[in-house]
């Protein structure tokens, strides 16, 4: 599928054609009408889908992490800093979203699975690993 914007003239050709090929007016107009249908509705959906906006990992660290993590991770609570390069469970983006998503049994750190989407642990792991300047 392309996103090539929609091409009226050539649906507009389709129609006209198929009617004329039709020996009943009535059944032509239905056959045009449904191909027309069909083309818009695929053309918003291809639109819908292309435009889904990315996750906003900023949003989600403000809404979910700042309180302890603080607003440069650099928190003074112990073992949750980002800024240190101190990564006690691991300092991978798949490391970083077991936490996020699992938490950590006995600290603050509660999972997240059931508020968020996997798309969204995932952005959020990449975002606080960017406070910590020697990762990359």
């Amino acid at each position: 599928m392309t996103d090539a914007p929609f091409d009226s003239g050539r649906w507009c050709w389709l129609n006209v054609s198929i009617m004329r090929l039709s020996t009943s007016s009535s059944l032509a107009l239905g056959i045009a009408t449904v191909a027309t249908a069909l083309a818009v509705s695929t053309v918003l959906v291809s639109r819908t889908a292309a435009q889904k906006p990315a996750v906003d990992a900023e949003a989600l660290y403000k809404k979910h992490c700042i309180i302890c993590h603080g607003a440069t991770g650099a928190s003074p609570l112990p073992n949750a800093a980002f800024a240190d390069g101190t990564w006690v469970h691991g300092s991978t983006v798949k490391e970083v979203s077991a936490v996020i998503k699992d938490g950590v049994k006995g600290t603050v750190m509660q999972p997240f699975a059931a508020k968020l989407t996997p798309a969204e642990i995932e952005a959020l792991a990449k975002h606080v690993r960017a406070f910590d300047k020697k990762l990359k």
